[in-house]
């Protein structure tokens, strides 16, 4: 990757002025500012950024962060507000689907109109034509009106004609989600042929996958603000585990963990063993527990739940799944132990548990804590799915 800059933000910001009724744009311009008619929606606020050649550059966010605005003032086919964007080259870009096309086109006519939009002259449209076409692989579909094509041949001409441009800059809104594997296989090849030589893509994707693969670093994009920038695996997986959920405040130091009332049993003490709250894959996770029986209890069970930030239950076992019960305790009489989740097998992500303890054939619920105790786990290494489980490969190669 080469230290030159070609692609420069500089404090970009985009309102938009949303009008509750179609009237009030009329009484907007009648008033001519002395009223105000519209709310304000700012889509970006105060973006920078400095993309060098031949870096690939992810940008993710919830639907709504300002992903496709910021690259359609990149791509100059909406203006800013407030701030700059400097770009040095030629920028072809893949926008939402369809963009730049018109649909009484044939396939043929619509690539040699976004490649003259794109600076091509007719001549190097002609030469380059035989390797665009090969690369859509859309047959005699090449010449029907482009309002006959699915949204994967869309993509395919589009795609097929932005690589055949010679860019500088190439920027990809979310069009790979769009058709078979095969081709997706083939864009991204084709992405990484391009980087070689020294073009720099913007990539936008929903994709932590690809996100993780692909970039060579990543920007987070939040209501319009920079959220995180920087490692792709970091970032993504930070990003990951933001999803909307149980999303709680940190809970104040309490003399006992928060906790239901059963009139059966308290903890009174229920917390992660450690410094730490952010593990790796194949760490141990400790948590140290103590009950105090309000009544007499017989024989006790304890038991575990662990959720991820996006709701989702991931794990809920017992003490008595290995046959291990602590003994009966007289009111008054505490029942302590740890649990450990060890080799940790959950994938990255943020995590809260509880605690509880159940009589030991689970009718009776004597305690259960909130869920207060939080820890994280990241990994160095692209990671897919909800768990790590521990897998024996073998090889039957020489």
């Amino acid at each position: 990757m080469s230290s030159e800059t070609v692609l420069s933000v500089s404090n970009l910001s985009k309102c938009y002025q949303i009008y509750d009724q179609p009237r009030h744009r009329l009484l907007q311009s009648l008033f001519r500012g002395r009223r105000k008619y519209f709310r304000e929606f700012w889509a970006l606020r105060d973006v920078s950024l400095e993309v060098k050649r031949g870096e690939v550059l992810g940008i993710i966010g919830r639907n709504g962060a300002g992903k496709s605005t910021l690259l359609q003032i990149i791509c100059g086919t909406a203006t800013a507000t407030s701030g700059t964007v400097t770009t040095h080259g030629r920028v072809a870009a893949l926008l939402e689907l369809g963009a730049g096309f018109n649909p009484e086109f044939t396939g043929r006519e619509n690539a040699f109109l976004n490649a003259a939009i794109l600076g091509m002259t007719r001549e190097e449209t002609e030469a380059r034509f035989p390797d665009i076409a090969a690369f859509a692989e859309l047959g005699d579909f090449i010449d029907q009106p482009v309002k006959t094509y699915s949204s994967g041949m869309f993509v395919r001409l589009a795609f097929a004609v932005a690589i055949h441009v010679q860019p500088d800059i190439l920027i990809v809104d979310e069009a790979l989600s769009v058709g078979d594997f095969a081709f997706r296989n083939k864009c991204l090849e084709r992405i990484q042929k391009l980087v070689a030589g020294g073009v720099t893509v913007l990539f936008v994707t929903h994709d932590i996958s690809t996100l993780q693969l692909l970039c060579t670093r990543v920007l987070w994009l939040d209501h319009g603000h920079v959220r995180a920038e920087g490692d792709p695996l970091r970032v993504s997986q930070d990003y990951y585990s933001d999803a909307p959920g149980l999303k709680t405040e940190a809970p104040t130091q309490a003399a006992l963990p928060i906790q239901q009332e059963t009139g059966k049993a308290i903890f009174t003490d229920a917390h992660l063993v450690g410094e730490r709250t952010e593990f790796a894959p194949g760490e141990a996770v400790e948590v140290a527990f103590t009950l105090l029986a309000k009544d007499d209890l017989g024989p006790i069970v304890f038991n575990l739940s662990v959720y991820r930030t996006d709701g989702d239950w991931v794990i809920g076992q017992t003490s008595r799944d290995i046959g291990l019960y602590w003994k009966a305790a007289a009111a008054g009489e505490t029942r302590a132990g740890a649990l450990r989740l060890t080799p940790l097998s959950l994938a990255p992500g943020d995590y809260r548990l509880c605690v509880g303890a159940c009589s030991e054939d689970y009718s009776i619920c004597y305690a259960l804590t909130d869920l207060t105790i939080r820890f994280s786990v990241r990994a160095p290494f692209p990671t897919w799915g909800k768990f790590l489980h521990p897998i024996e490969w073998i090889s039957h190669d020489g």
